[in-house]
């Protein structure tokens, strides 16, 4: 049997608790003591119904105190009138009351301390409750006001009354958002360092004890089993044989019976953020009591952005909240909960609850300031110092004034990826790899801080610079170590292309391909994959064709042919394939790659939305617009349900290619929305000179063509142009169309000089890549310029460069196309002119037969056709046959020659 001592200091901390929670903690306290447990649990049944009589003959006793307690109620204590009972803990009763001597008018909280418990170790500890609560100074902690002793001698303190609700239940019934709950828990975490400070450790933080008034106003209370820090503190309060806790949030120090510290109460703060966040705690009490300590000693608690998709039972196997629930009490869509908590919340949690006391925040104050650093975007100290993780937070500090900079940080942060993910999957050399791993982070780490304008003296490091600084120190650090030397050239190769500089990138993709091409492998796989890509900008198909056919056999050979990087390298085949005009090679590639998206990501996932844009661009360039459309249009709400809103760089690029594929089809109102949002969304996540954004002009720029507003189309295709020439050294692909599409815009004004001007530009611009005469591509800026020949008579010219168009754009996507019929319409305008009737009747015809077939009746290229059709038959001298044509024919929404592929592809790229 306990002594009397211990088995009071037992009794008061279970009577604090309910449920699971009691047990859990008495079979934590009791053990294989089954008579400590039988006295506990009855003098527990006595408190709670007055009526058992528990061993030891104390029933008695604590019969009458709880009768006698409740005949305080309307009772005078000192200055105080005790108006009703509102609580009681396992050592006192609370009241509450009002001063009633006419000093102030206030209602208070008085504790009382019961009878038959009124022992000197028990009146001991309630003079220790007074004293901390003398020095706690703070308006997040309840005051002491004042304290006296009853008429029967027992002591009782008057204490600020908290008309508030648990944090946890404040916070849902208000449906605060994260911010705004992170907002009142540091409030928490200030008060408990405050206590900290004074030598004050609560031992039992819990939502209960932490009460937000309707205001909106954080009060801890309960600090009467507060441990003093101080060394001449009554040992016997605070021997570890009188545990006072709630074993849900305890911490595994006090759990073991071990000395706790200021950190025992960080412990208690994180798993209270776990559920604040969460709507759950990391260790929930279903198991039985052991199994319950065992997971808590373990700490093995799952992300807070991982449970709230579970969906656990409770303890009668009734589903408990759903995700749904839990968002909604936190005004925010599920996917944007998962997003809002995955990365340093996630690890902000999991940092304060560590199993070793050592391992978590040192302070209450430290895990406030994290979560500081975390509203302010800077580095939280929890979060492993990744370069993908700093360069992040970088962009999103320096964006405004380190433009050209933040292009080098955004291409480390997606090559980063490769270091932390892919390296790892050859199984043979794991631990080698891993170090190898650390290394590139820890060298990116180093090249990265030196170009933080934070460390930087104030100095704007350029793009340049950063990069210039990376091979430098390349050659210098990894000297040593050839095979990491080489595999940092492939890193910052990627870097160099990502910024535009091909040539350099070029070099250094083959030296790292020189150093593993003998032994092969994802590395040489990677290298010559880059390789690939470089030569298809460059026109050198033949060397593509080969180096991706390499990367994909290696890739297959170290992981098998269901493996994203497989994928990836099979995606790159198709879109080479649809370079090159191969069109139905290229679909069956991507399809391929679909297919394989799908078996490999069976439930939401980014590389699977990542699948239905890349199939979309595909489709869009086969007139396959239905297809295209539902792609893109399940692409964006599975990014929507991953995200909880459209803010992520896919999101946006796939909202353009919609916006794309509607222009296609005549949409014009349905299409500008989304033009717009995809460039207000990419500039705001990438920055307004991202290559990216380029695109998105461009594409904007066409569809203001197509709606007649040609000064606003002129003025968005400038933007493209200066966004790809600041951003590109030598020749870019995507110039080609920029001049190709502004070439358009001036023909549709009827400058026809500055139109050919333009188109000159565009076929020189391929002559720069190297694109061969007889290209797919080579069909819109040549085709162009006989339209103008057409325009100013010289047709000759236009008929000539109008049937060696056709031939090529038949040859790639066979008769039944709209951009050959695009080539009928204009070449049967030329024979009309040139009285070669038969033939022009034949084109036109098939022409304004396509267009009446696939388009609507407002459609551009059929209003054209059709009228078309009416000047060759008033011409031929049919003016029946001309009225009903003239008749179909409508006044056009725009002049549509401006809608070319070449700049959808770069779009799509």
């Amino acid at each position: 049997m306990a002594d009397w001592e211990e088995l009071q200091a037992l009794f008061e901390a279970a009577a604090q608790l309910e449920g699971e929670e009691r047990a859990a903690y008495l079979d934590a306290v009791c053990g294989e003591d089954t008579v400590l447990r039988e006295e506990l649990e009855a003098l527990l049944n006595a408190d709670a119904e007055d009526t058992l009589s528990p061993p030891g003959g104390f029933s008695d006793g604590l019969k009458s105190a709880t009768s006698f307690d409740d005949q305080l109620e309307g009772s005078q204590l000192g200055a105080y009138t005790l108006l009703e009972r509102i609580g009681a803990g396992g050592m006192g009763t609370v009241f509450l009351a009002e001063r009633s001597d006419g000093a102030f008018e206030r209602r208070v909280a008085v504790k009382v301390v019961r009878r038959g418990m009124d022992t000197e170790t028990v009146v001991r500890r309630f003079v220790a409750e007074r004293q901390i609560l003398s020095q706690l100074d703070h308006p997040s902690i309840s005051a002491l006001l004042d304290g006296g002793v009853t008429p029967d001698g027992r002591p009782y303190l008057v204490m600020e009354y908290v008309d508030g609700l648990p944090i946890t239940e404040y916070c849902d019934r208000h449906r605060l958002s994260i911010d705004e709950r992170l907002a009142l828990f540091k409030s928490v975490c200030r008060a408990v360092h405050h206590a900290h400070q004074n030598l004050v450790v609560h031992r039992d933080l819990k939502p209960s004890n932490i009460l937000v008034t309707e205001d909106g106003t954080v009060k801890l209370l309960d600090f009467g089993i507060a441990k003093l820090l101080d060394e001449d503190s009554d040992a016997q309060l605070t021997r570890t044989g009188m545990p006072a806790m709630t074993p849900a949030y305890a911490s595994p120090e006090q759990l073991n019976h071990q000395p706790v510290t200021t950190v025992t109460d960080v412990y208690a703060l994180g798993v209270i953020l776990y559920e604040l966040l969460t709507g759950r705690r990391p260790f929930e009490a279903r198991k039985s009591p052991e199994e319950l300590r065992q997971e808590i000693l373990s700490g093995d608690a799952p992300k807070p952005s991982t449970v709230i998709t579970r969906q656990p039972a409770d303890a009668d196997g009734r589903p408990e909240r759903t995700l749904e629930a839990i968002s909604a009490s936190r005004s925010v869509p599920p996917g944007r909960l998962r997003h809002a908590l995955a990365g340093d919340l996630d690890t902000i949690c999991l940092m304060a609850i560590r199993p070793e006391p050592q391992g978590r925040y040192a302070s209450a104050e430290q895990l406030a300031d994290d979560l500081d650093r975390h509203r302010d975007g800077q580095p939280v100290r929890a979060q492993n110092p990744s370069v993908g993780y700093r360069v992040r937070k970088f962009v999103r500090r320096h964006r405004a004034g380190v433009a050209t900079t933040a292009a080098v940080v955004l291409a480390f942060a997606g090559v980063i990826t490769y270091y932390t993910h892919r390296l790892q999957e050859e199984r043979d050399t794991a631990l080698a790899q891993q170090e190898k791993a650390e290394t590139v982070v820890e060298f990116l780490t180093n090249l990265f801080f030196e170009a933080d304008p934070d460390n930087s003296l104030g100095e704007d490091v350029t793009a340049r610079q950063i990069l210039e600084a990376g091979r430098a120190n390349i050659d210098f650090d990894l000297a040593d170590q050839p095979e990491l030397q080489a595999t940092m050239k492939r890193v910052l190769g990627e870097v160099y292309y990502e910024v535009g500089n091909s040539d350099v990138a070029w070099e250094l993709f083959s030296d790292a391909y020189d150093q593993f091409r003998e032994r092969g492998g994802l590395e040489a796989a990677s290298s010559r994959l880059s390789l690939g890509i470089i030569a298809q900008d460059r026109g050198d198909y033949e060397t593509a064709v080969e180096a991706m056919q390499y990367a994909y056999d290696q890739r297959v050979d170290a992981l098998g042919p269901e493996h994203e990087a497989v994928r990836e390298a099979v995606a790159a085949q198709a879109f080479l394939q649809e370079t090159l005009a191969n069109f139905d090679e290229a679909g069956r590639l991507h399809e391929a790659a679909f297919a394989m998206a799908e078996a490999l990501y069976p439930q939401d996932d980014v590389a699977l939305a990542q699948a239905h844009s890349e199939l979309a661009g595909y489709y869009r360039t086969q007139d396959r617009r239905p297809e295209a459309e539902a792609l893109l249009r399940d692409g964006i709400a599975m990014m929507e349900r991953l995200q909880g809103d459209r803010r992520h760089p896919l999101t946006a690029k796939m909202i353009r290619q919609l916006g794309g594929t509607l222009r296609n089809s005549d949409r014009f109102e349905e299409s500008e929305p989304l033009y717009r949002e995809a460039i207000a969304l990419q500039e705001d996540m990438l920055g307004p000179d991202h290559y990216e954004v380029a695109v998105s002009w461009n594409g904007y720029s066409q569809l203001l063509t197509n709606m007649g507003r040609s000064e606003e189309a002129m003025e968005a295709n400038a933007r493209m142009i200066d966004i790809i020439e600041s951003r590109f050294d030598g020749p870019a692909p995507a110039l080609g169309a920029a001049y190709n599409n502004l070439a358009f815009m001036l023909l549709d004004l009827h400058r026809y000089d500055e139109a050919l001007e333009n188109f000159d530009k565009s076929l020189a611009a391929q002559d720069a890549i190297g694109l061969p005469p007889d290209h797919f591509n080579r069909t819109f800026p040549s085709a162009g310029k006989a339209q103008v020949y057409l325009l100013v008579d010289r047709l000759d010219e236009a008929e000539a460069i109008f049937r060696e168009m056709l031939a090529i754009r038949i040859d790639n996507v066979g008769e039944e196309h709209r951009l050959v019929q695009e080539i009928h319409s204009d070449l049967g305008a030329v024979l009309t002119e040139q009285a070669n009737f038969a033939e022009a009747e034949s084109l036109l015809l098939a022409a304004f037969d396509y267009f009446d077939r696939t388009l609507d009746d407002t459609a551009w290229d059929r209003v054209e056709a059709a009228q078309r059709l009416a000047a060759l038959y008033s011409a031929m001298g049919e003016p029946e046959q001309a009225a009903t044509y003239e008749a179909i024919a409508a006044p056009a929404p725009g002049d549509g020659e401006g809608d070319t592929v070449e700049g959808e592809v770069a779009e799509a790229t």
